[in-house]
């Protein structure tokens, strides 16, 4: 029986001498591994949906526990991704989080969108990389149910005040209460404008066709990135390779 997903292809690695493996992150289906059989050949007709980040329909069989791709039409290659390695690298770096957060037989729709939204934004819309990075970070988390605490101060709920996030508990605190907890700000406990703190309850509780449409300082864009990747990290429990590689594009 053929089994026919709309998908991503978040990682390709050689099968032989002329064949690809192709793990497909599809909405329906999670992630997914493919091979395709002749992919590097010239004349092979699933070389355009084949290759990596394309966005197409893959029409595939099993047999014996294993999918073998029949036929694919790409959808969108993204092709900006492929003219400048930080997009590039910022775009490995989604894949990897979605390597090690999805899994086969998990639905994944909300995740898909927001991945395909992200190299849409990066590839075809020239969007600020670090603008696209703590949106998806901030969001995925929350997709996986790992979102912060957003209502406002831990204690007092109040959010019209500075407050300071503790990354790791992933709560937040006013001045009054942190002193009252006895806490003192450090590298996992970090204060957050007014303006910050909405940013972040946007990305994490708008609808998802919303959530890239604000706009951040670059001051609190950098601040708010180094935050989203540490929260990340705390709540993956996992420091992804790739995202060393994009930072080094960024010094």
């Amino acid at each position: 029986m053929l089994i026919t997903t709309e998908g991503a292809v978040i990682s390709v690695r050689d099968a032989g001498d002329n064949g690809k493996y192709i793990k497909v992150l599809s909405p329906k289906m999670g992630l997914i591994d493919i091979s395709v059989k002749g992919a590097k050949k010239l004349t092979s007709g699933n070389n355009a949906a084949a290759q990596l980040f394309a966005c197409g329909k893959f029409c595939f069989r099993e047999r014996g526990g294993r999918y073998y791709l029949n036929s694919s039409e790409p959808v969108k290659i993204f092709y900006g991704l492929r003219l400048d390695m930080q997009k590039l690298a910022l775009a490995s770096y989604f894949a990897e989080i979605i390597s090690y957060t999805v899994t086969e037989s998990q639905s994944a729709n909300d995740v898909y969108r927001l991945f395909m939204n992200s190299l849409y934004l990066i590839s075809e819309k020239g969007a600020d990389c670090d603008f696209v990075k703590f949106v998806f970070e901030m969001r995925i988390t929350s997709e996986l149910g790992m979102l912060p605490a957003l209502l406002g101060c831990d204690e007092c709920f109040r959010s019209d005040i500075p407050l300071y996030f503790n990354i790791r508990k992933g709560i937040f605190l006013c001045e009054e209460h942190m002193r009252a907890r006895g806490i003192s700000p450090d590298g996992m406990t970090v204060l957050m404008s007014t303006g910050m703190f909405e940013a972040m309850r946007f990305v994490c509780l708008s609808e998802p066709d919303r959530i890239f449409s604000f706009r951040l300082s670059e001051d609190a864009l950098k601040k708010l990135g180094r935050v989203s990747e540490i929260y990340m990290r705390e709540r993956f429990e996992r420091h992804f390779k790739t995202l060393d590689f994009y930072r080094s594009l960024t010094v």
